[in-house]
């Protein structure tokens, strides 16, 4: 008899662990599953932010700096005397030219108003930076395809795409210069998904937003750089 009832309180406890074995084993499962597509996502929005930098720096490298200045041109030769042509330089007075600094002063392309007898100078008057709006957009665009990350890749089943690109160029703008991309990105959950027996709601995707800027700068007109613009993404 005593056998029998041992055998039966052994039999009781095992069958009371079982069900708490399995929620052990379901929690586990759980917290694991959590764990592995928090990781994947953790990876795959870094890399989302990466590529956006990547974009935003690319757009802003299409800016194009400008120049206005005011030209000297020093002096052009002449005639002087009233009999014979006795040579001579006369002030050709001054002009004032706006374009791209590569090309008037990198380039020298301001000499081309100088006169023959030489003095001629420039000041510069006034300096800005200017984006091609159809060139940043298709630079942002072409890095951050170069740069998608591969876990929001459609072949995946996930989504990675630019949402929106700002370009300040206005100068009274805080911005200014700068190319501010925005950019949304979602991961296809391995096994996360499972949760949706349990608790309403969609957990077949985990989705993210980010933002990046890329600034130029260039010099002012006491040769220092320019202010960095502010943070347009906060």
């Amino acid at each position: 008899m005593v056998g029998f009832h041992m055998s039966k309180l052994l039999s009781d406890e095992r069958g009371s662990i079982l069900p708490i074995v399995a929620m052990v084993v379901a929690v586990a499962f759980t917290l694991a599953a959590i764990a592995l597509d928090f990781a994947r996502y953790k990876v795959a929005s870094e890399k989302l932010q990466t590529a956006d930098d990547a974009a935003a720096l690319a757009a802003a490298m299409t800016a194009d700096r400008y120049v206005t200045l005011e030209i000297d041109m020093g002096e052009y030769t002449t005639c002087c005397g009233d009999e014979e042509c006795d040579p001579c330089c006369e002030p050709c007075g001054t002009t004032v030219v706006s374009g791209l600094e590569r090309d008037l002063i990198d380039n020298g392309g301001w000499a081309k108003y100088c006169c023959d007898c030489g003095g001629c100078s420039y000041t510069i008057l006034d300096r800005w930076v200017e984006f091609r709006g159809s060139n940043a957009i298709t630079a942002a665009e072409a890095m951050f395809e170069l740069n998608r990350p591969p876990e929001m890749d459609a072949a995946e089943g996930g989504d990675a795409r630019i949402t929106g690109i700002t370009v300040y160029d206005d100068r009274n703008s805080p911005y200014y210069p700068s190319v501010v991309v925005r950019t949304f990105g979602r991961v296809k959950t391995l096994a996360l998904n499972f949760l949706d027996r349990f608790a309403p709601g969609n957990f077949d995707y985990i989705s993210a937003n980010r933002c990046g800027q890329g600034g130029t700068f260039y010099y002012d007109l006491n040769g220092r750089w320019h202010r960095a613009a502010e943070d347009a993404c906060n």
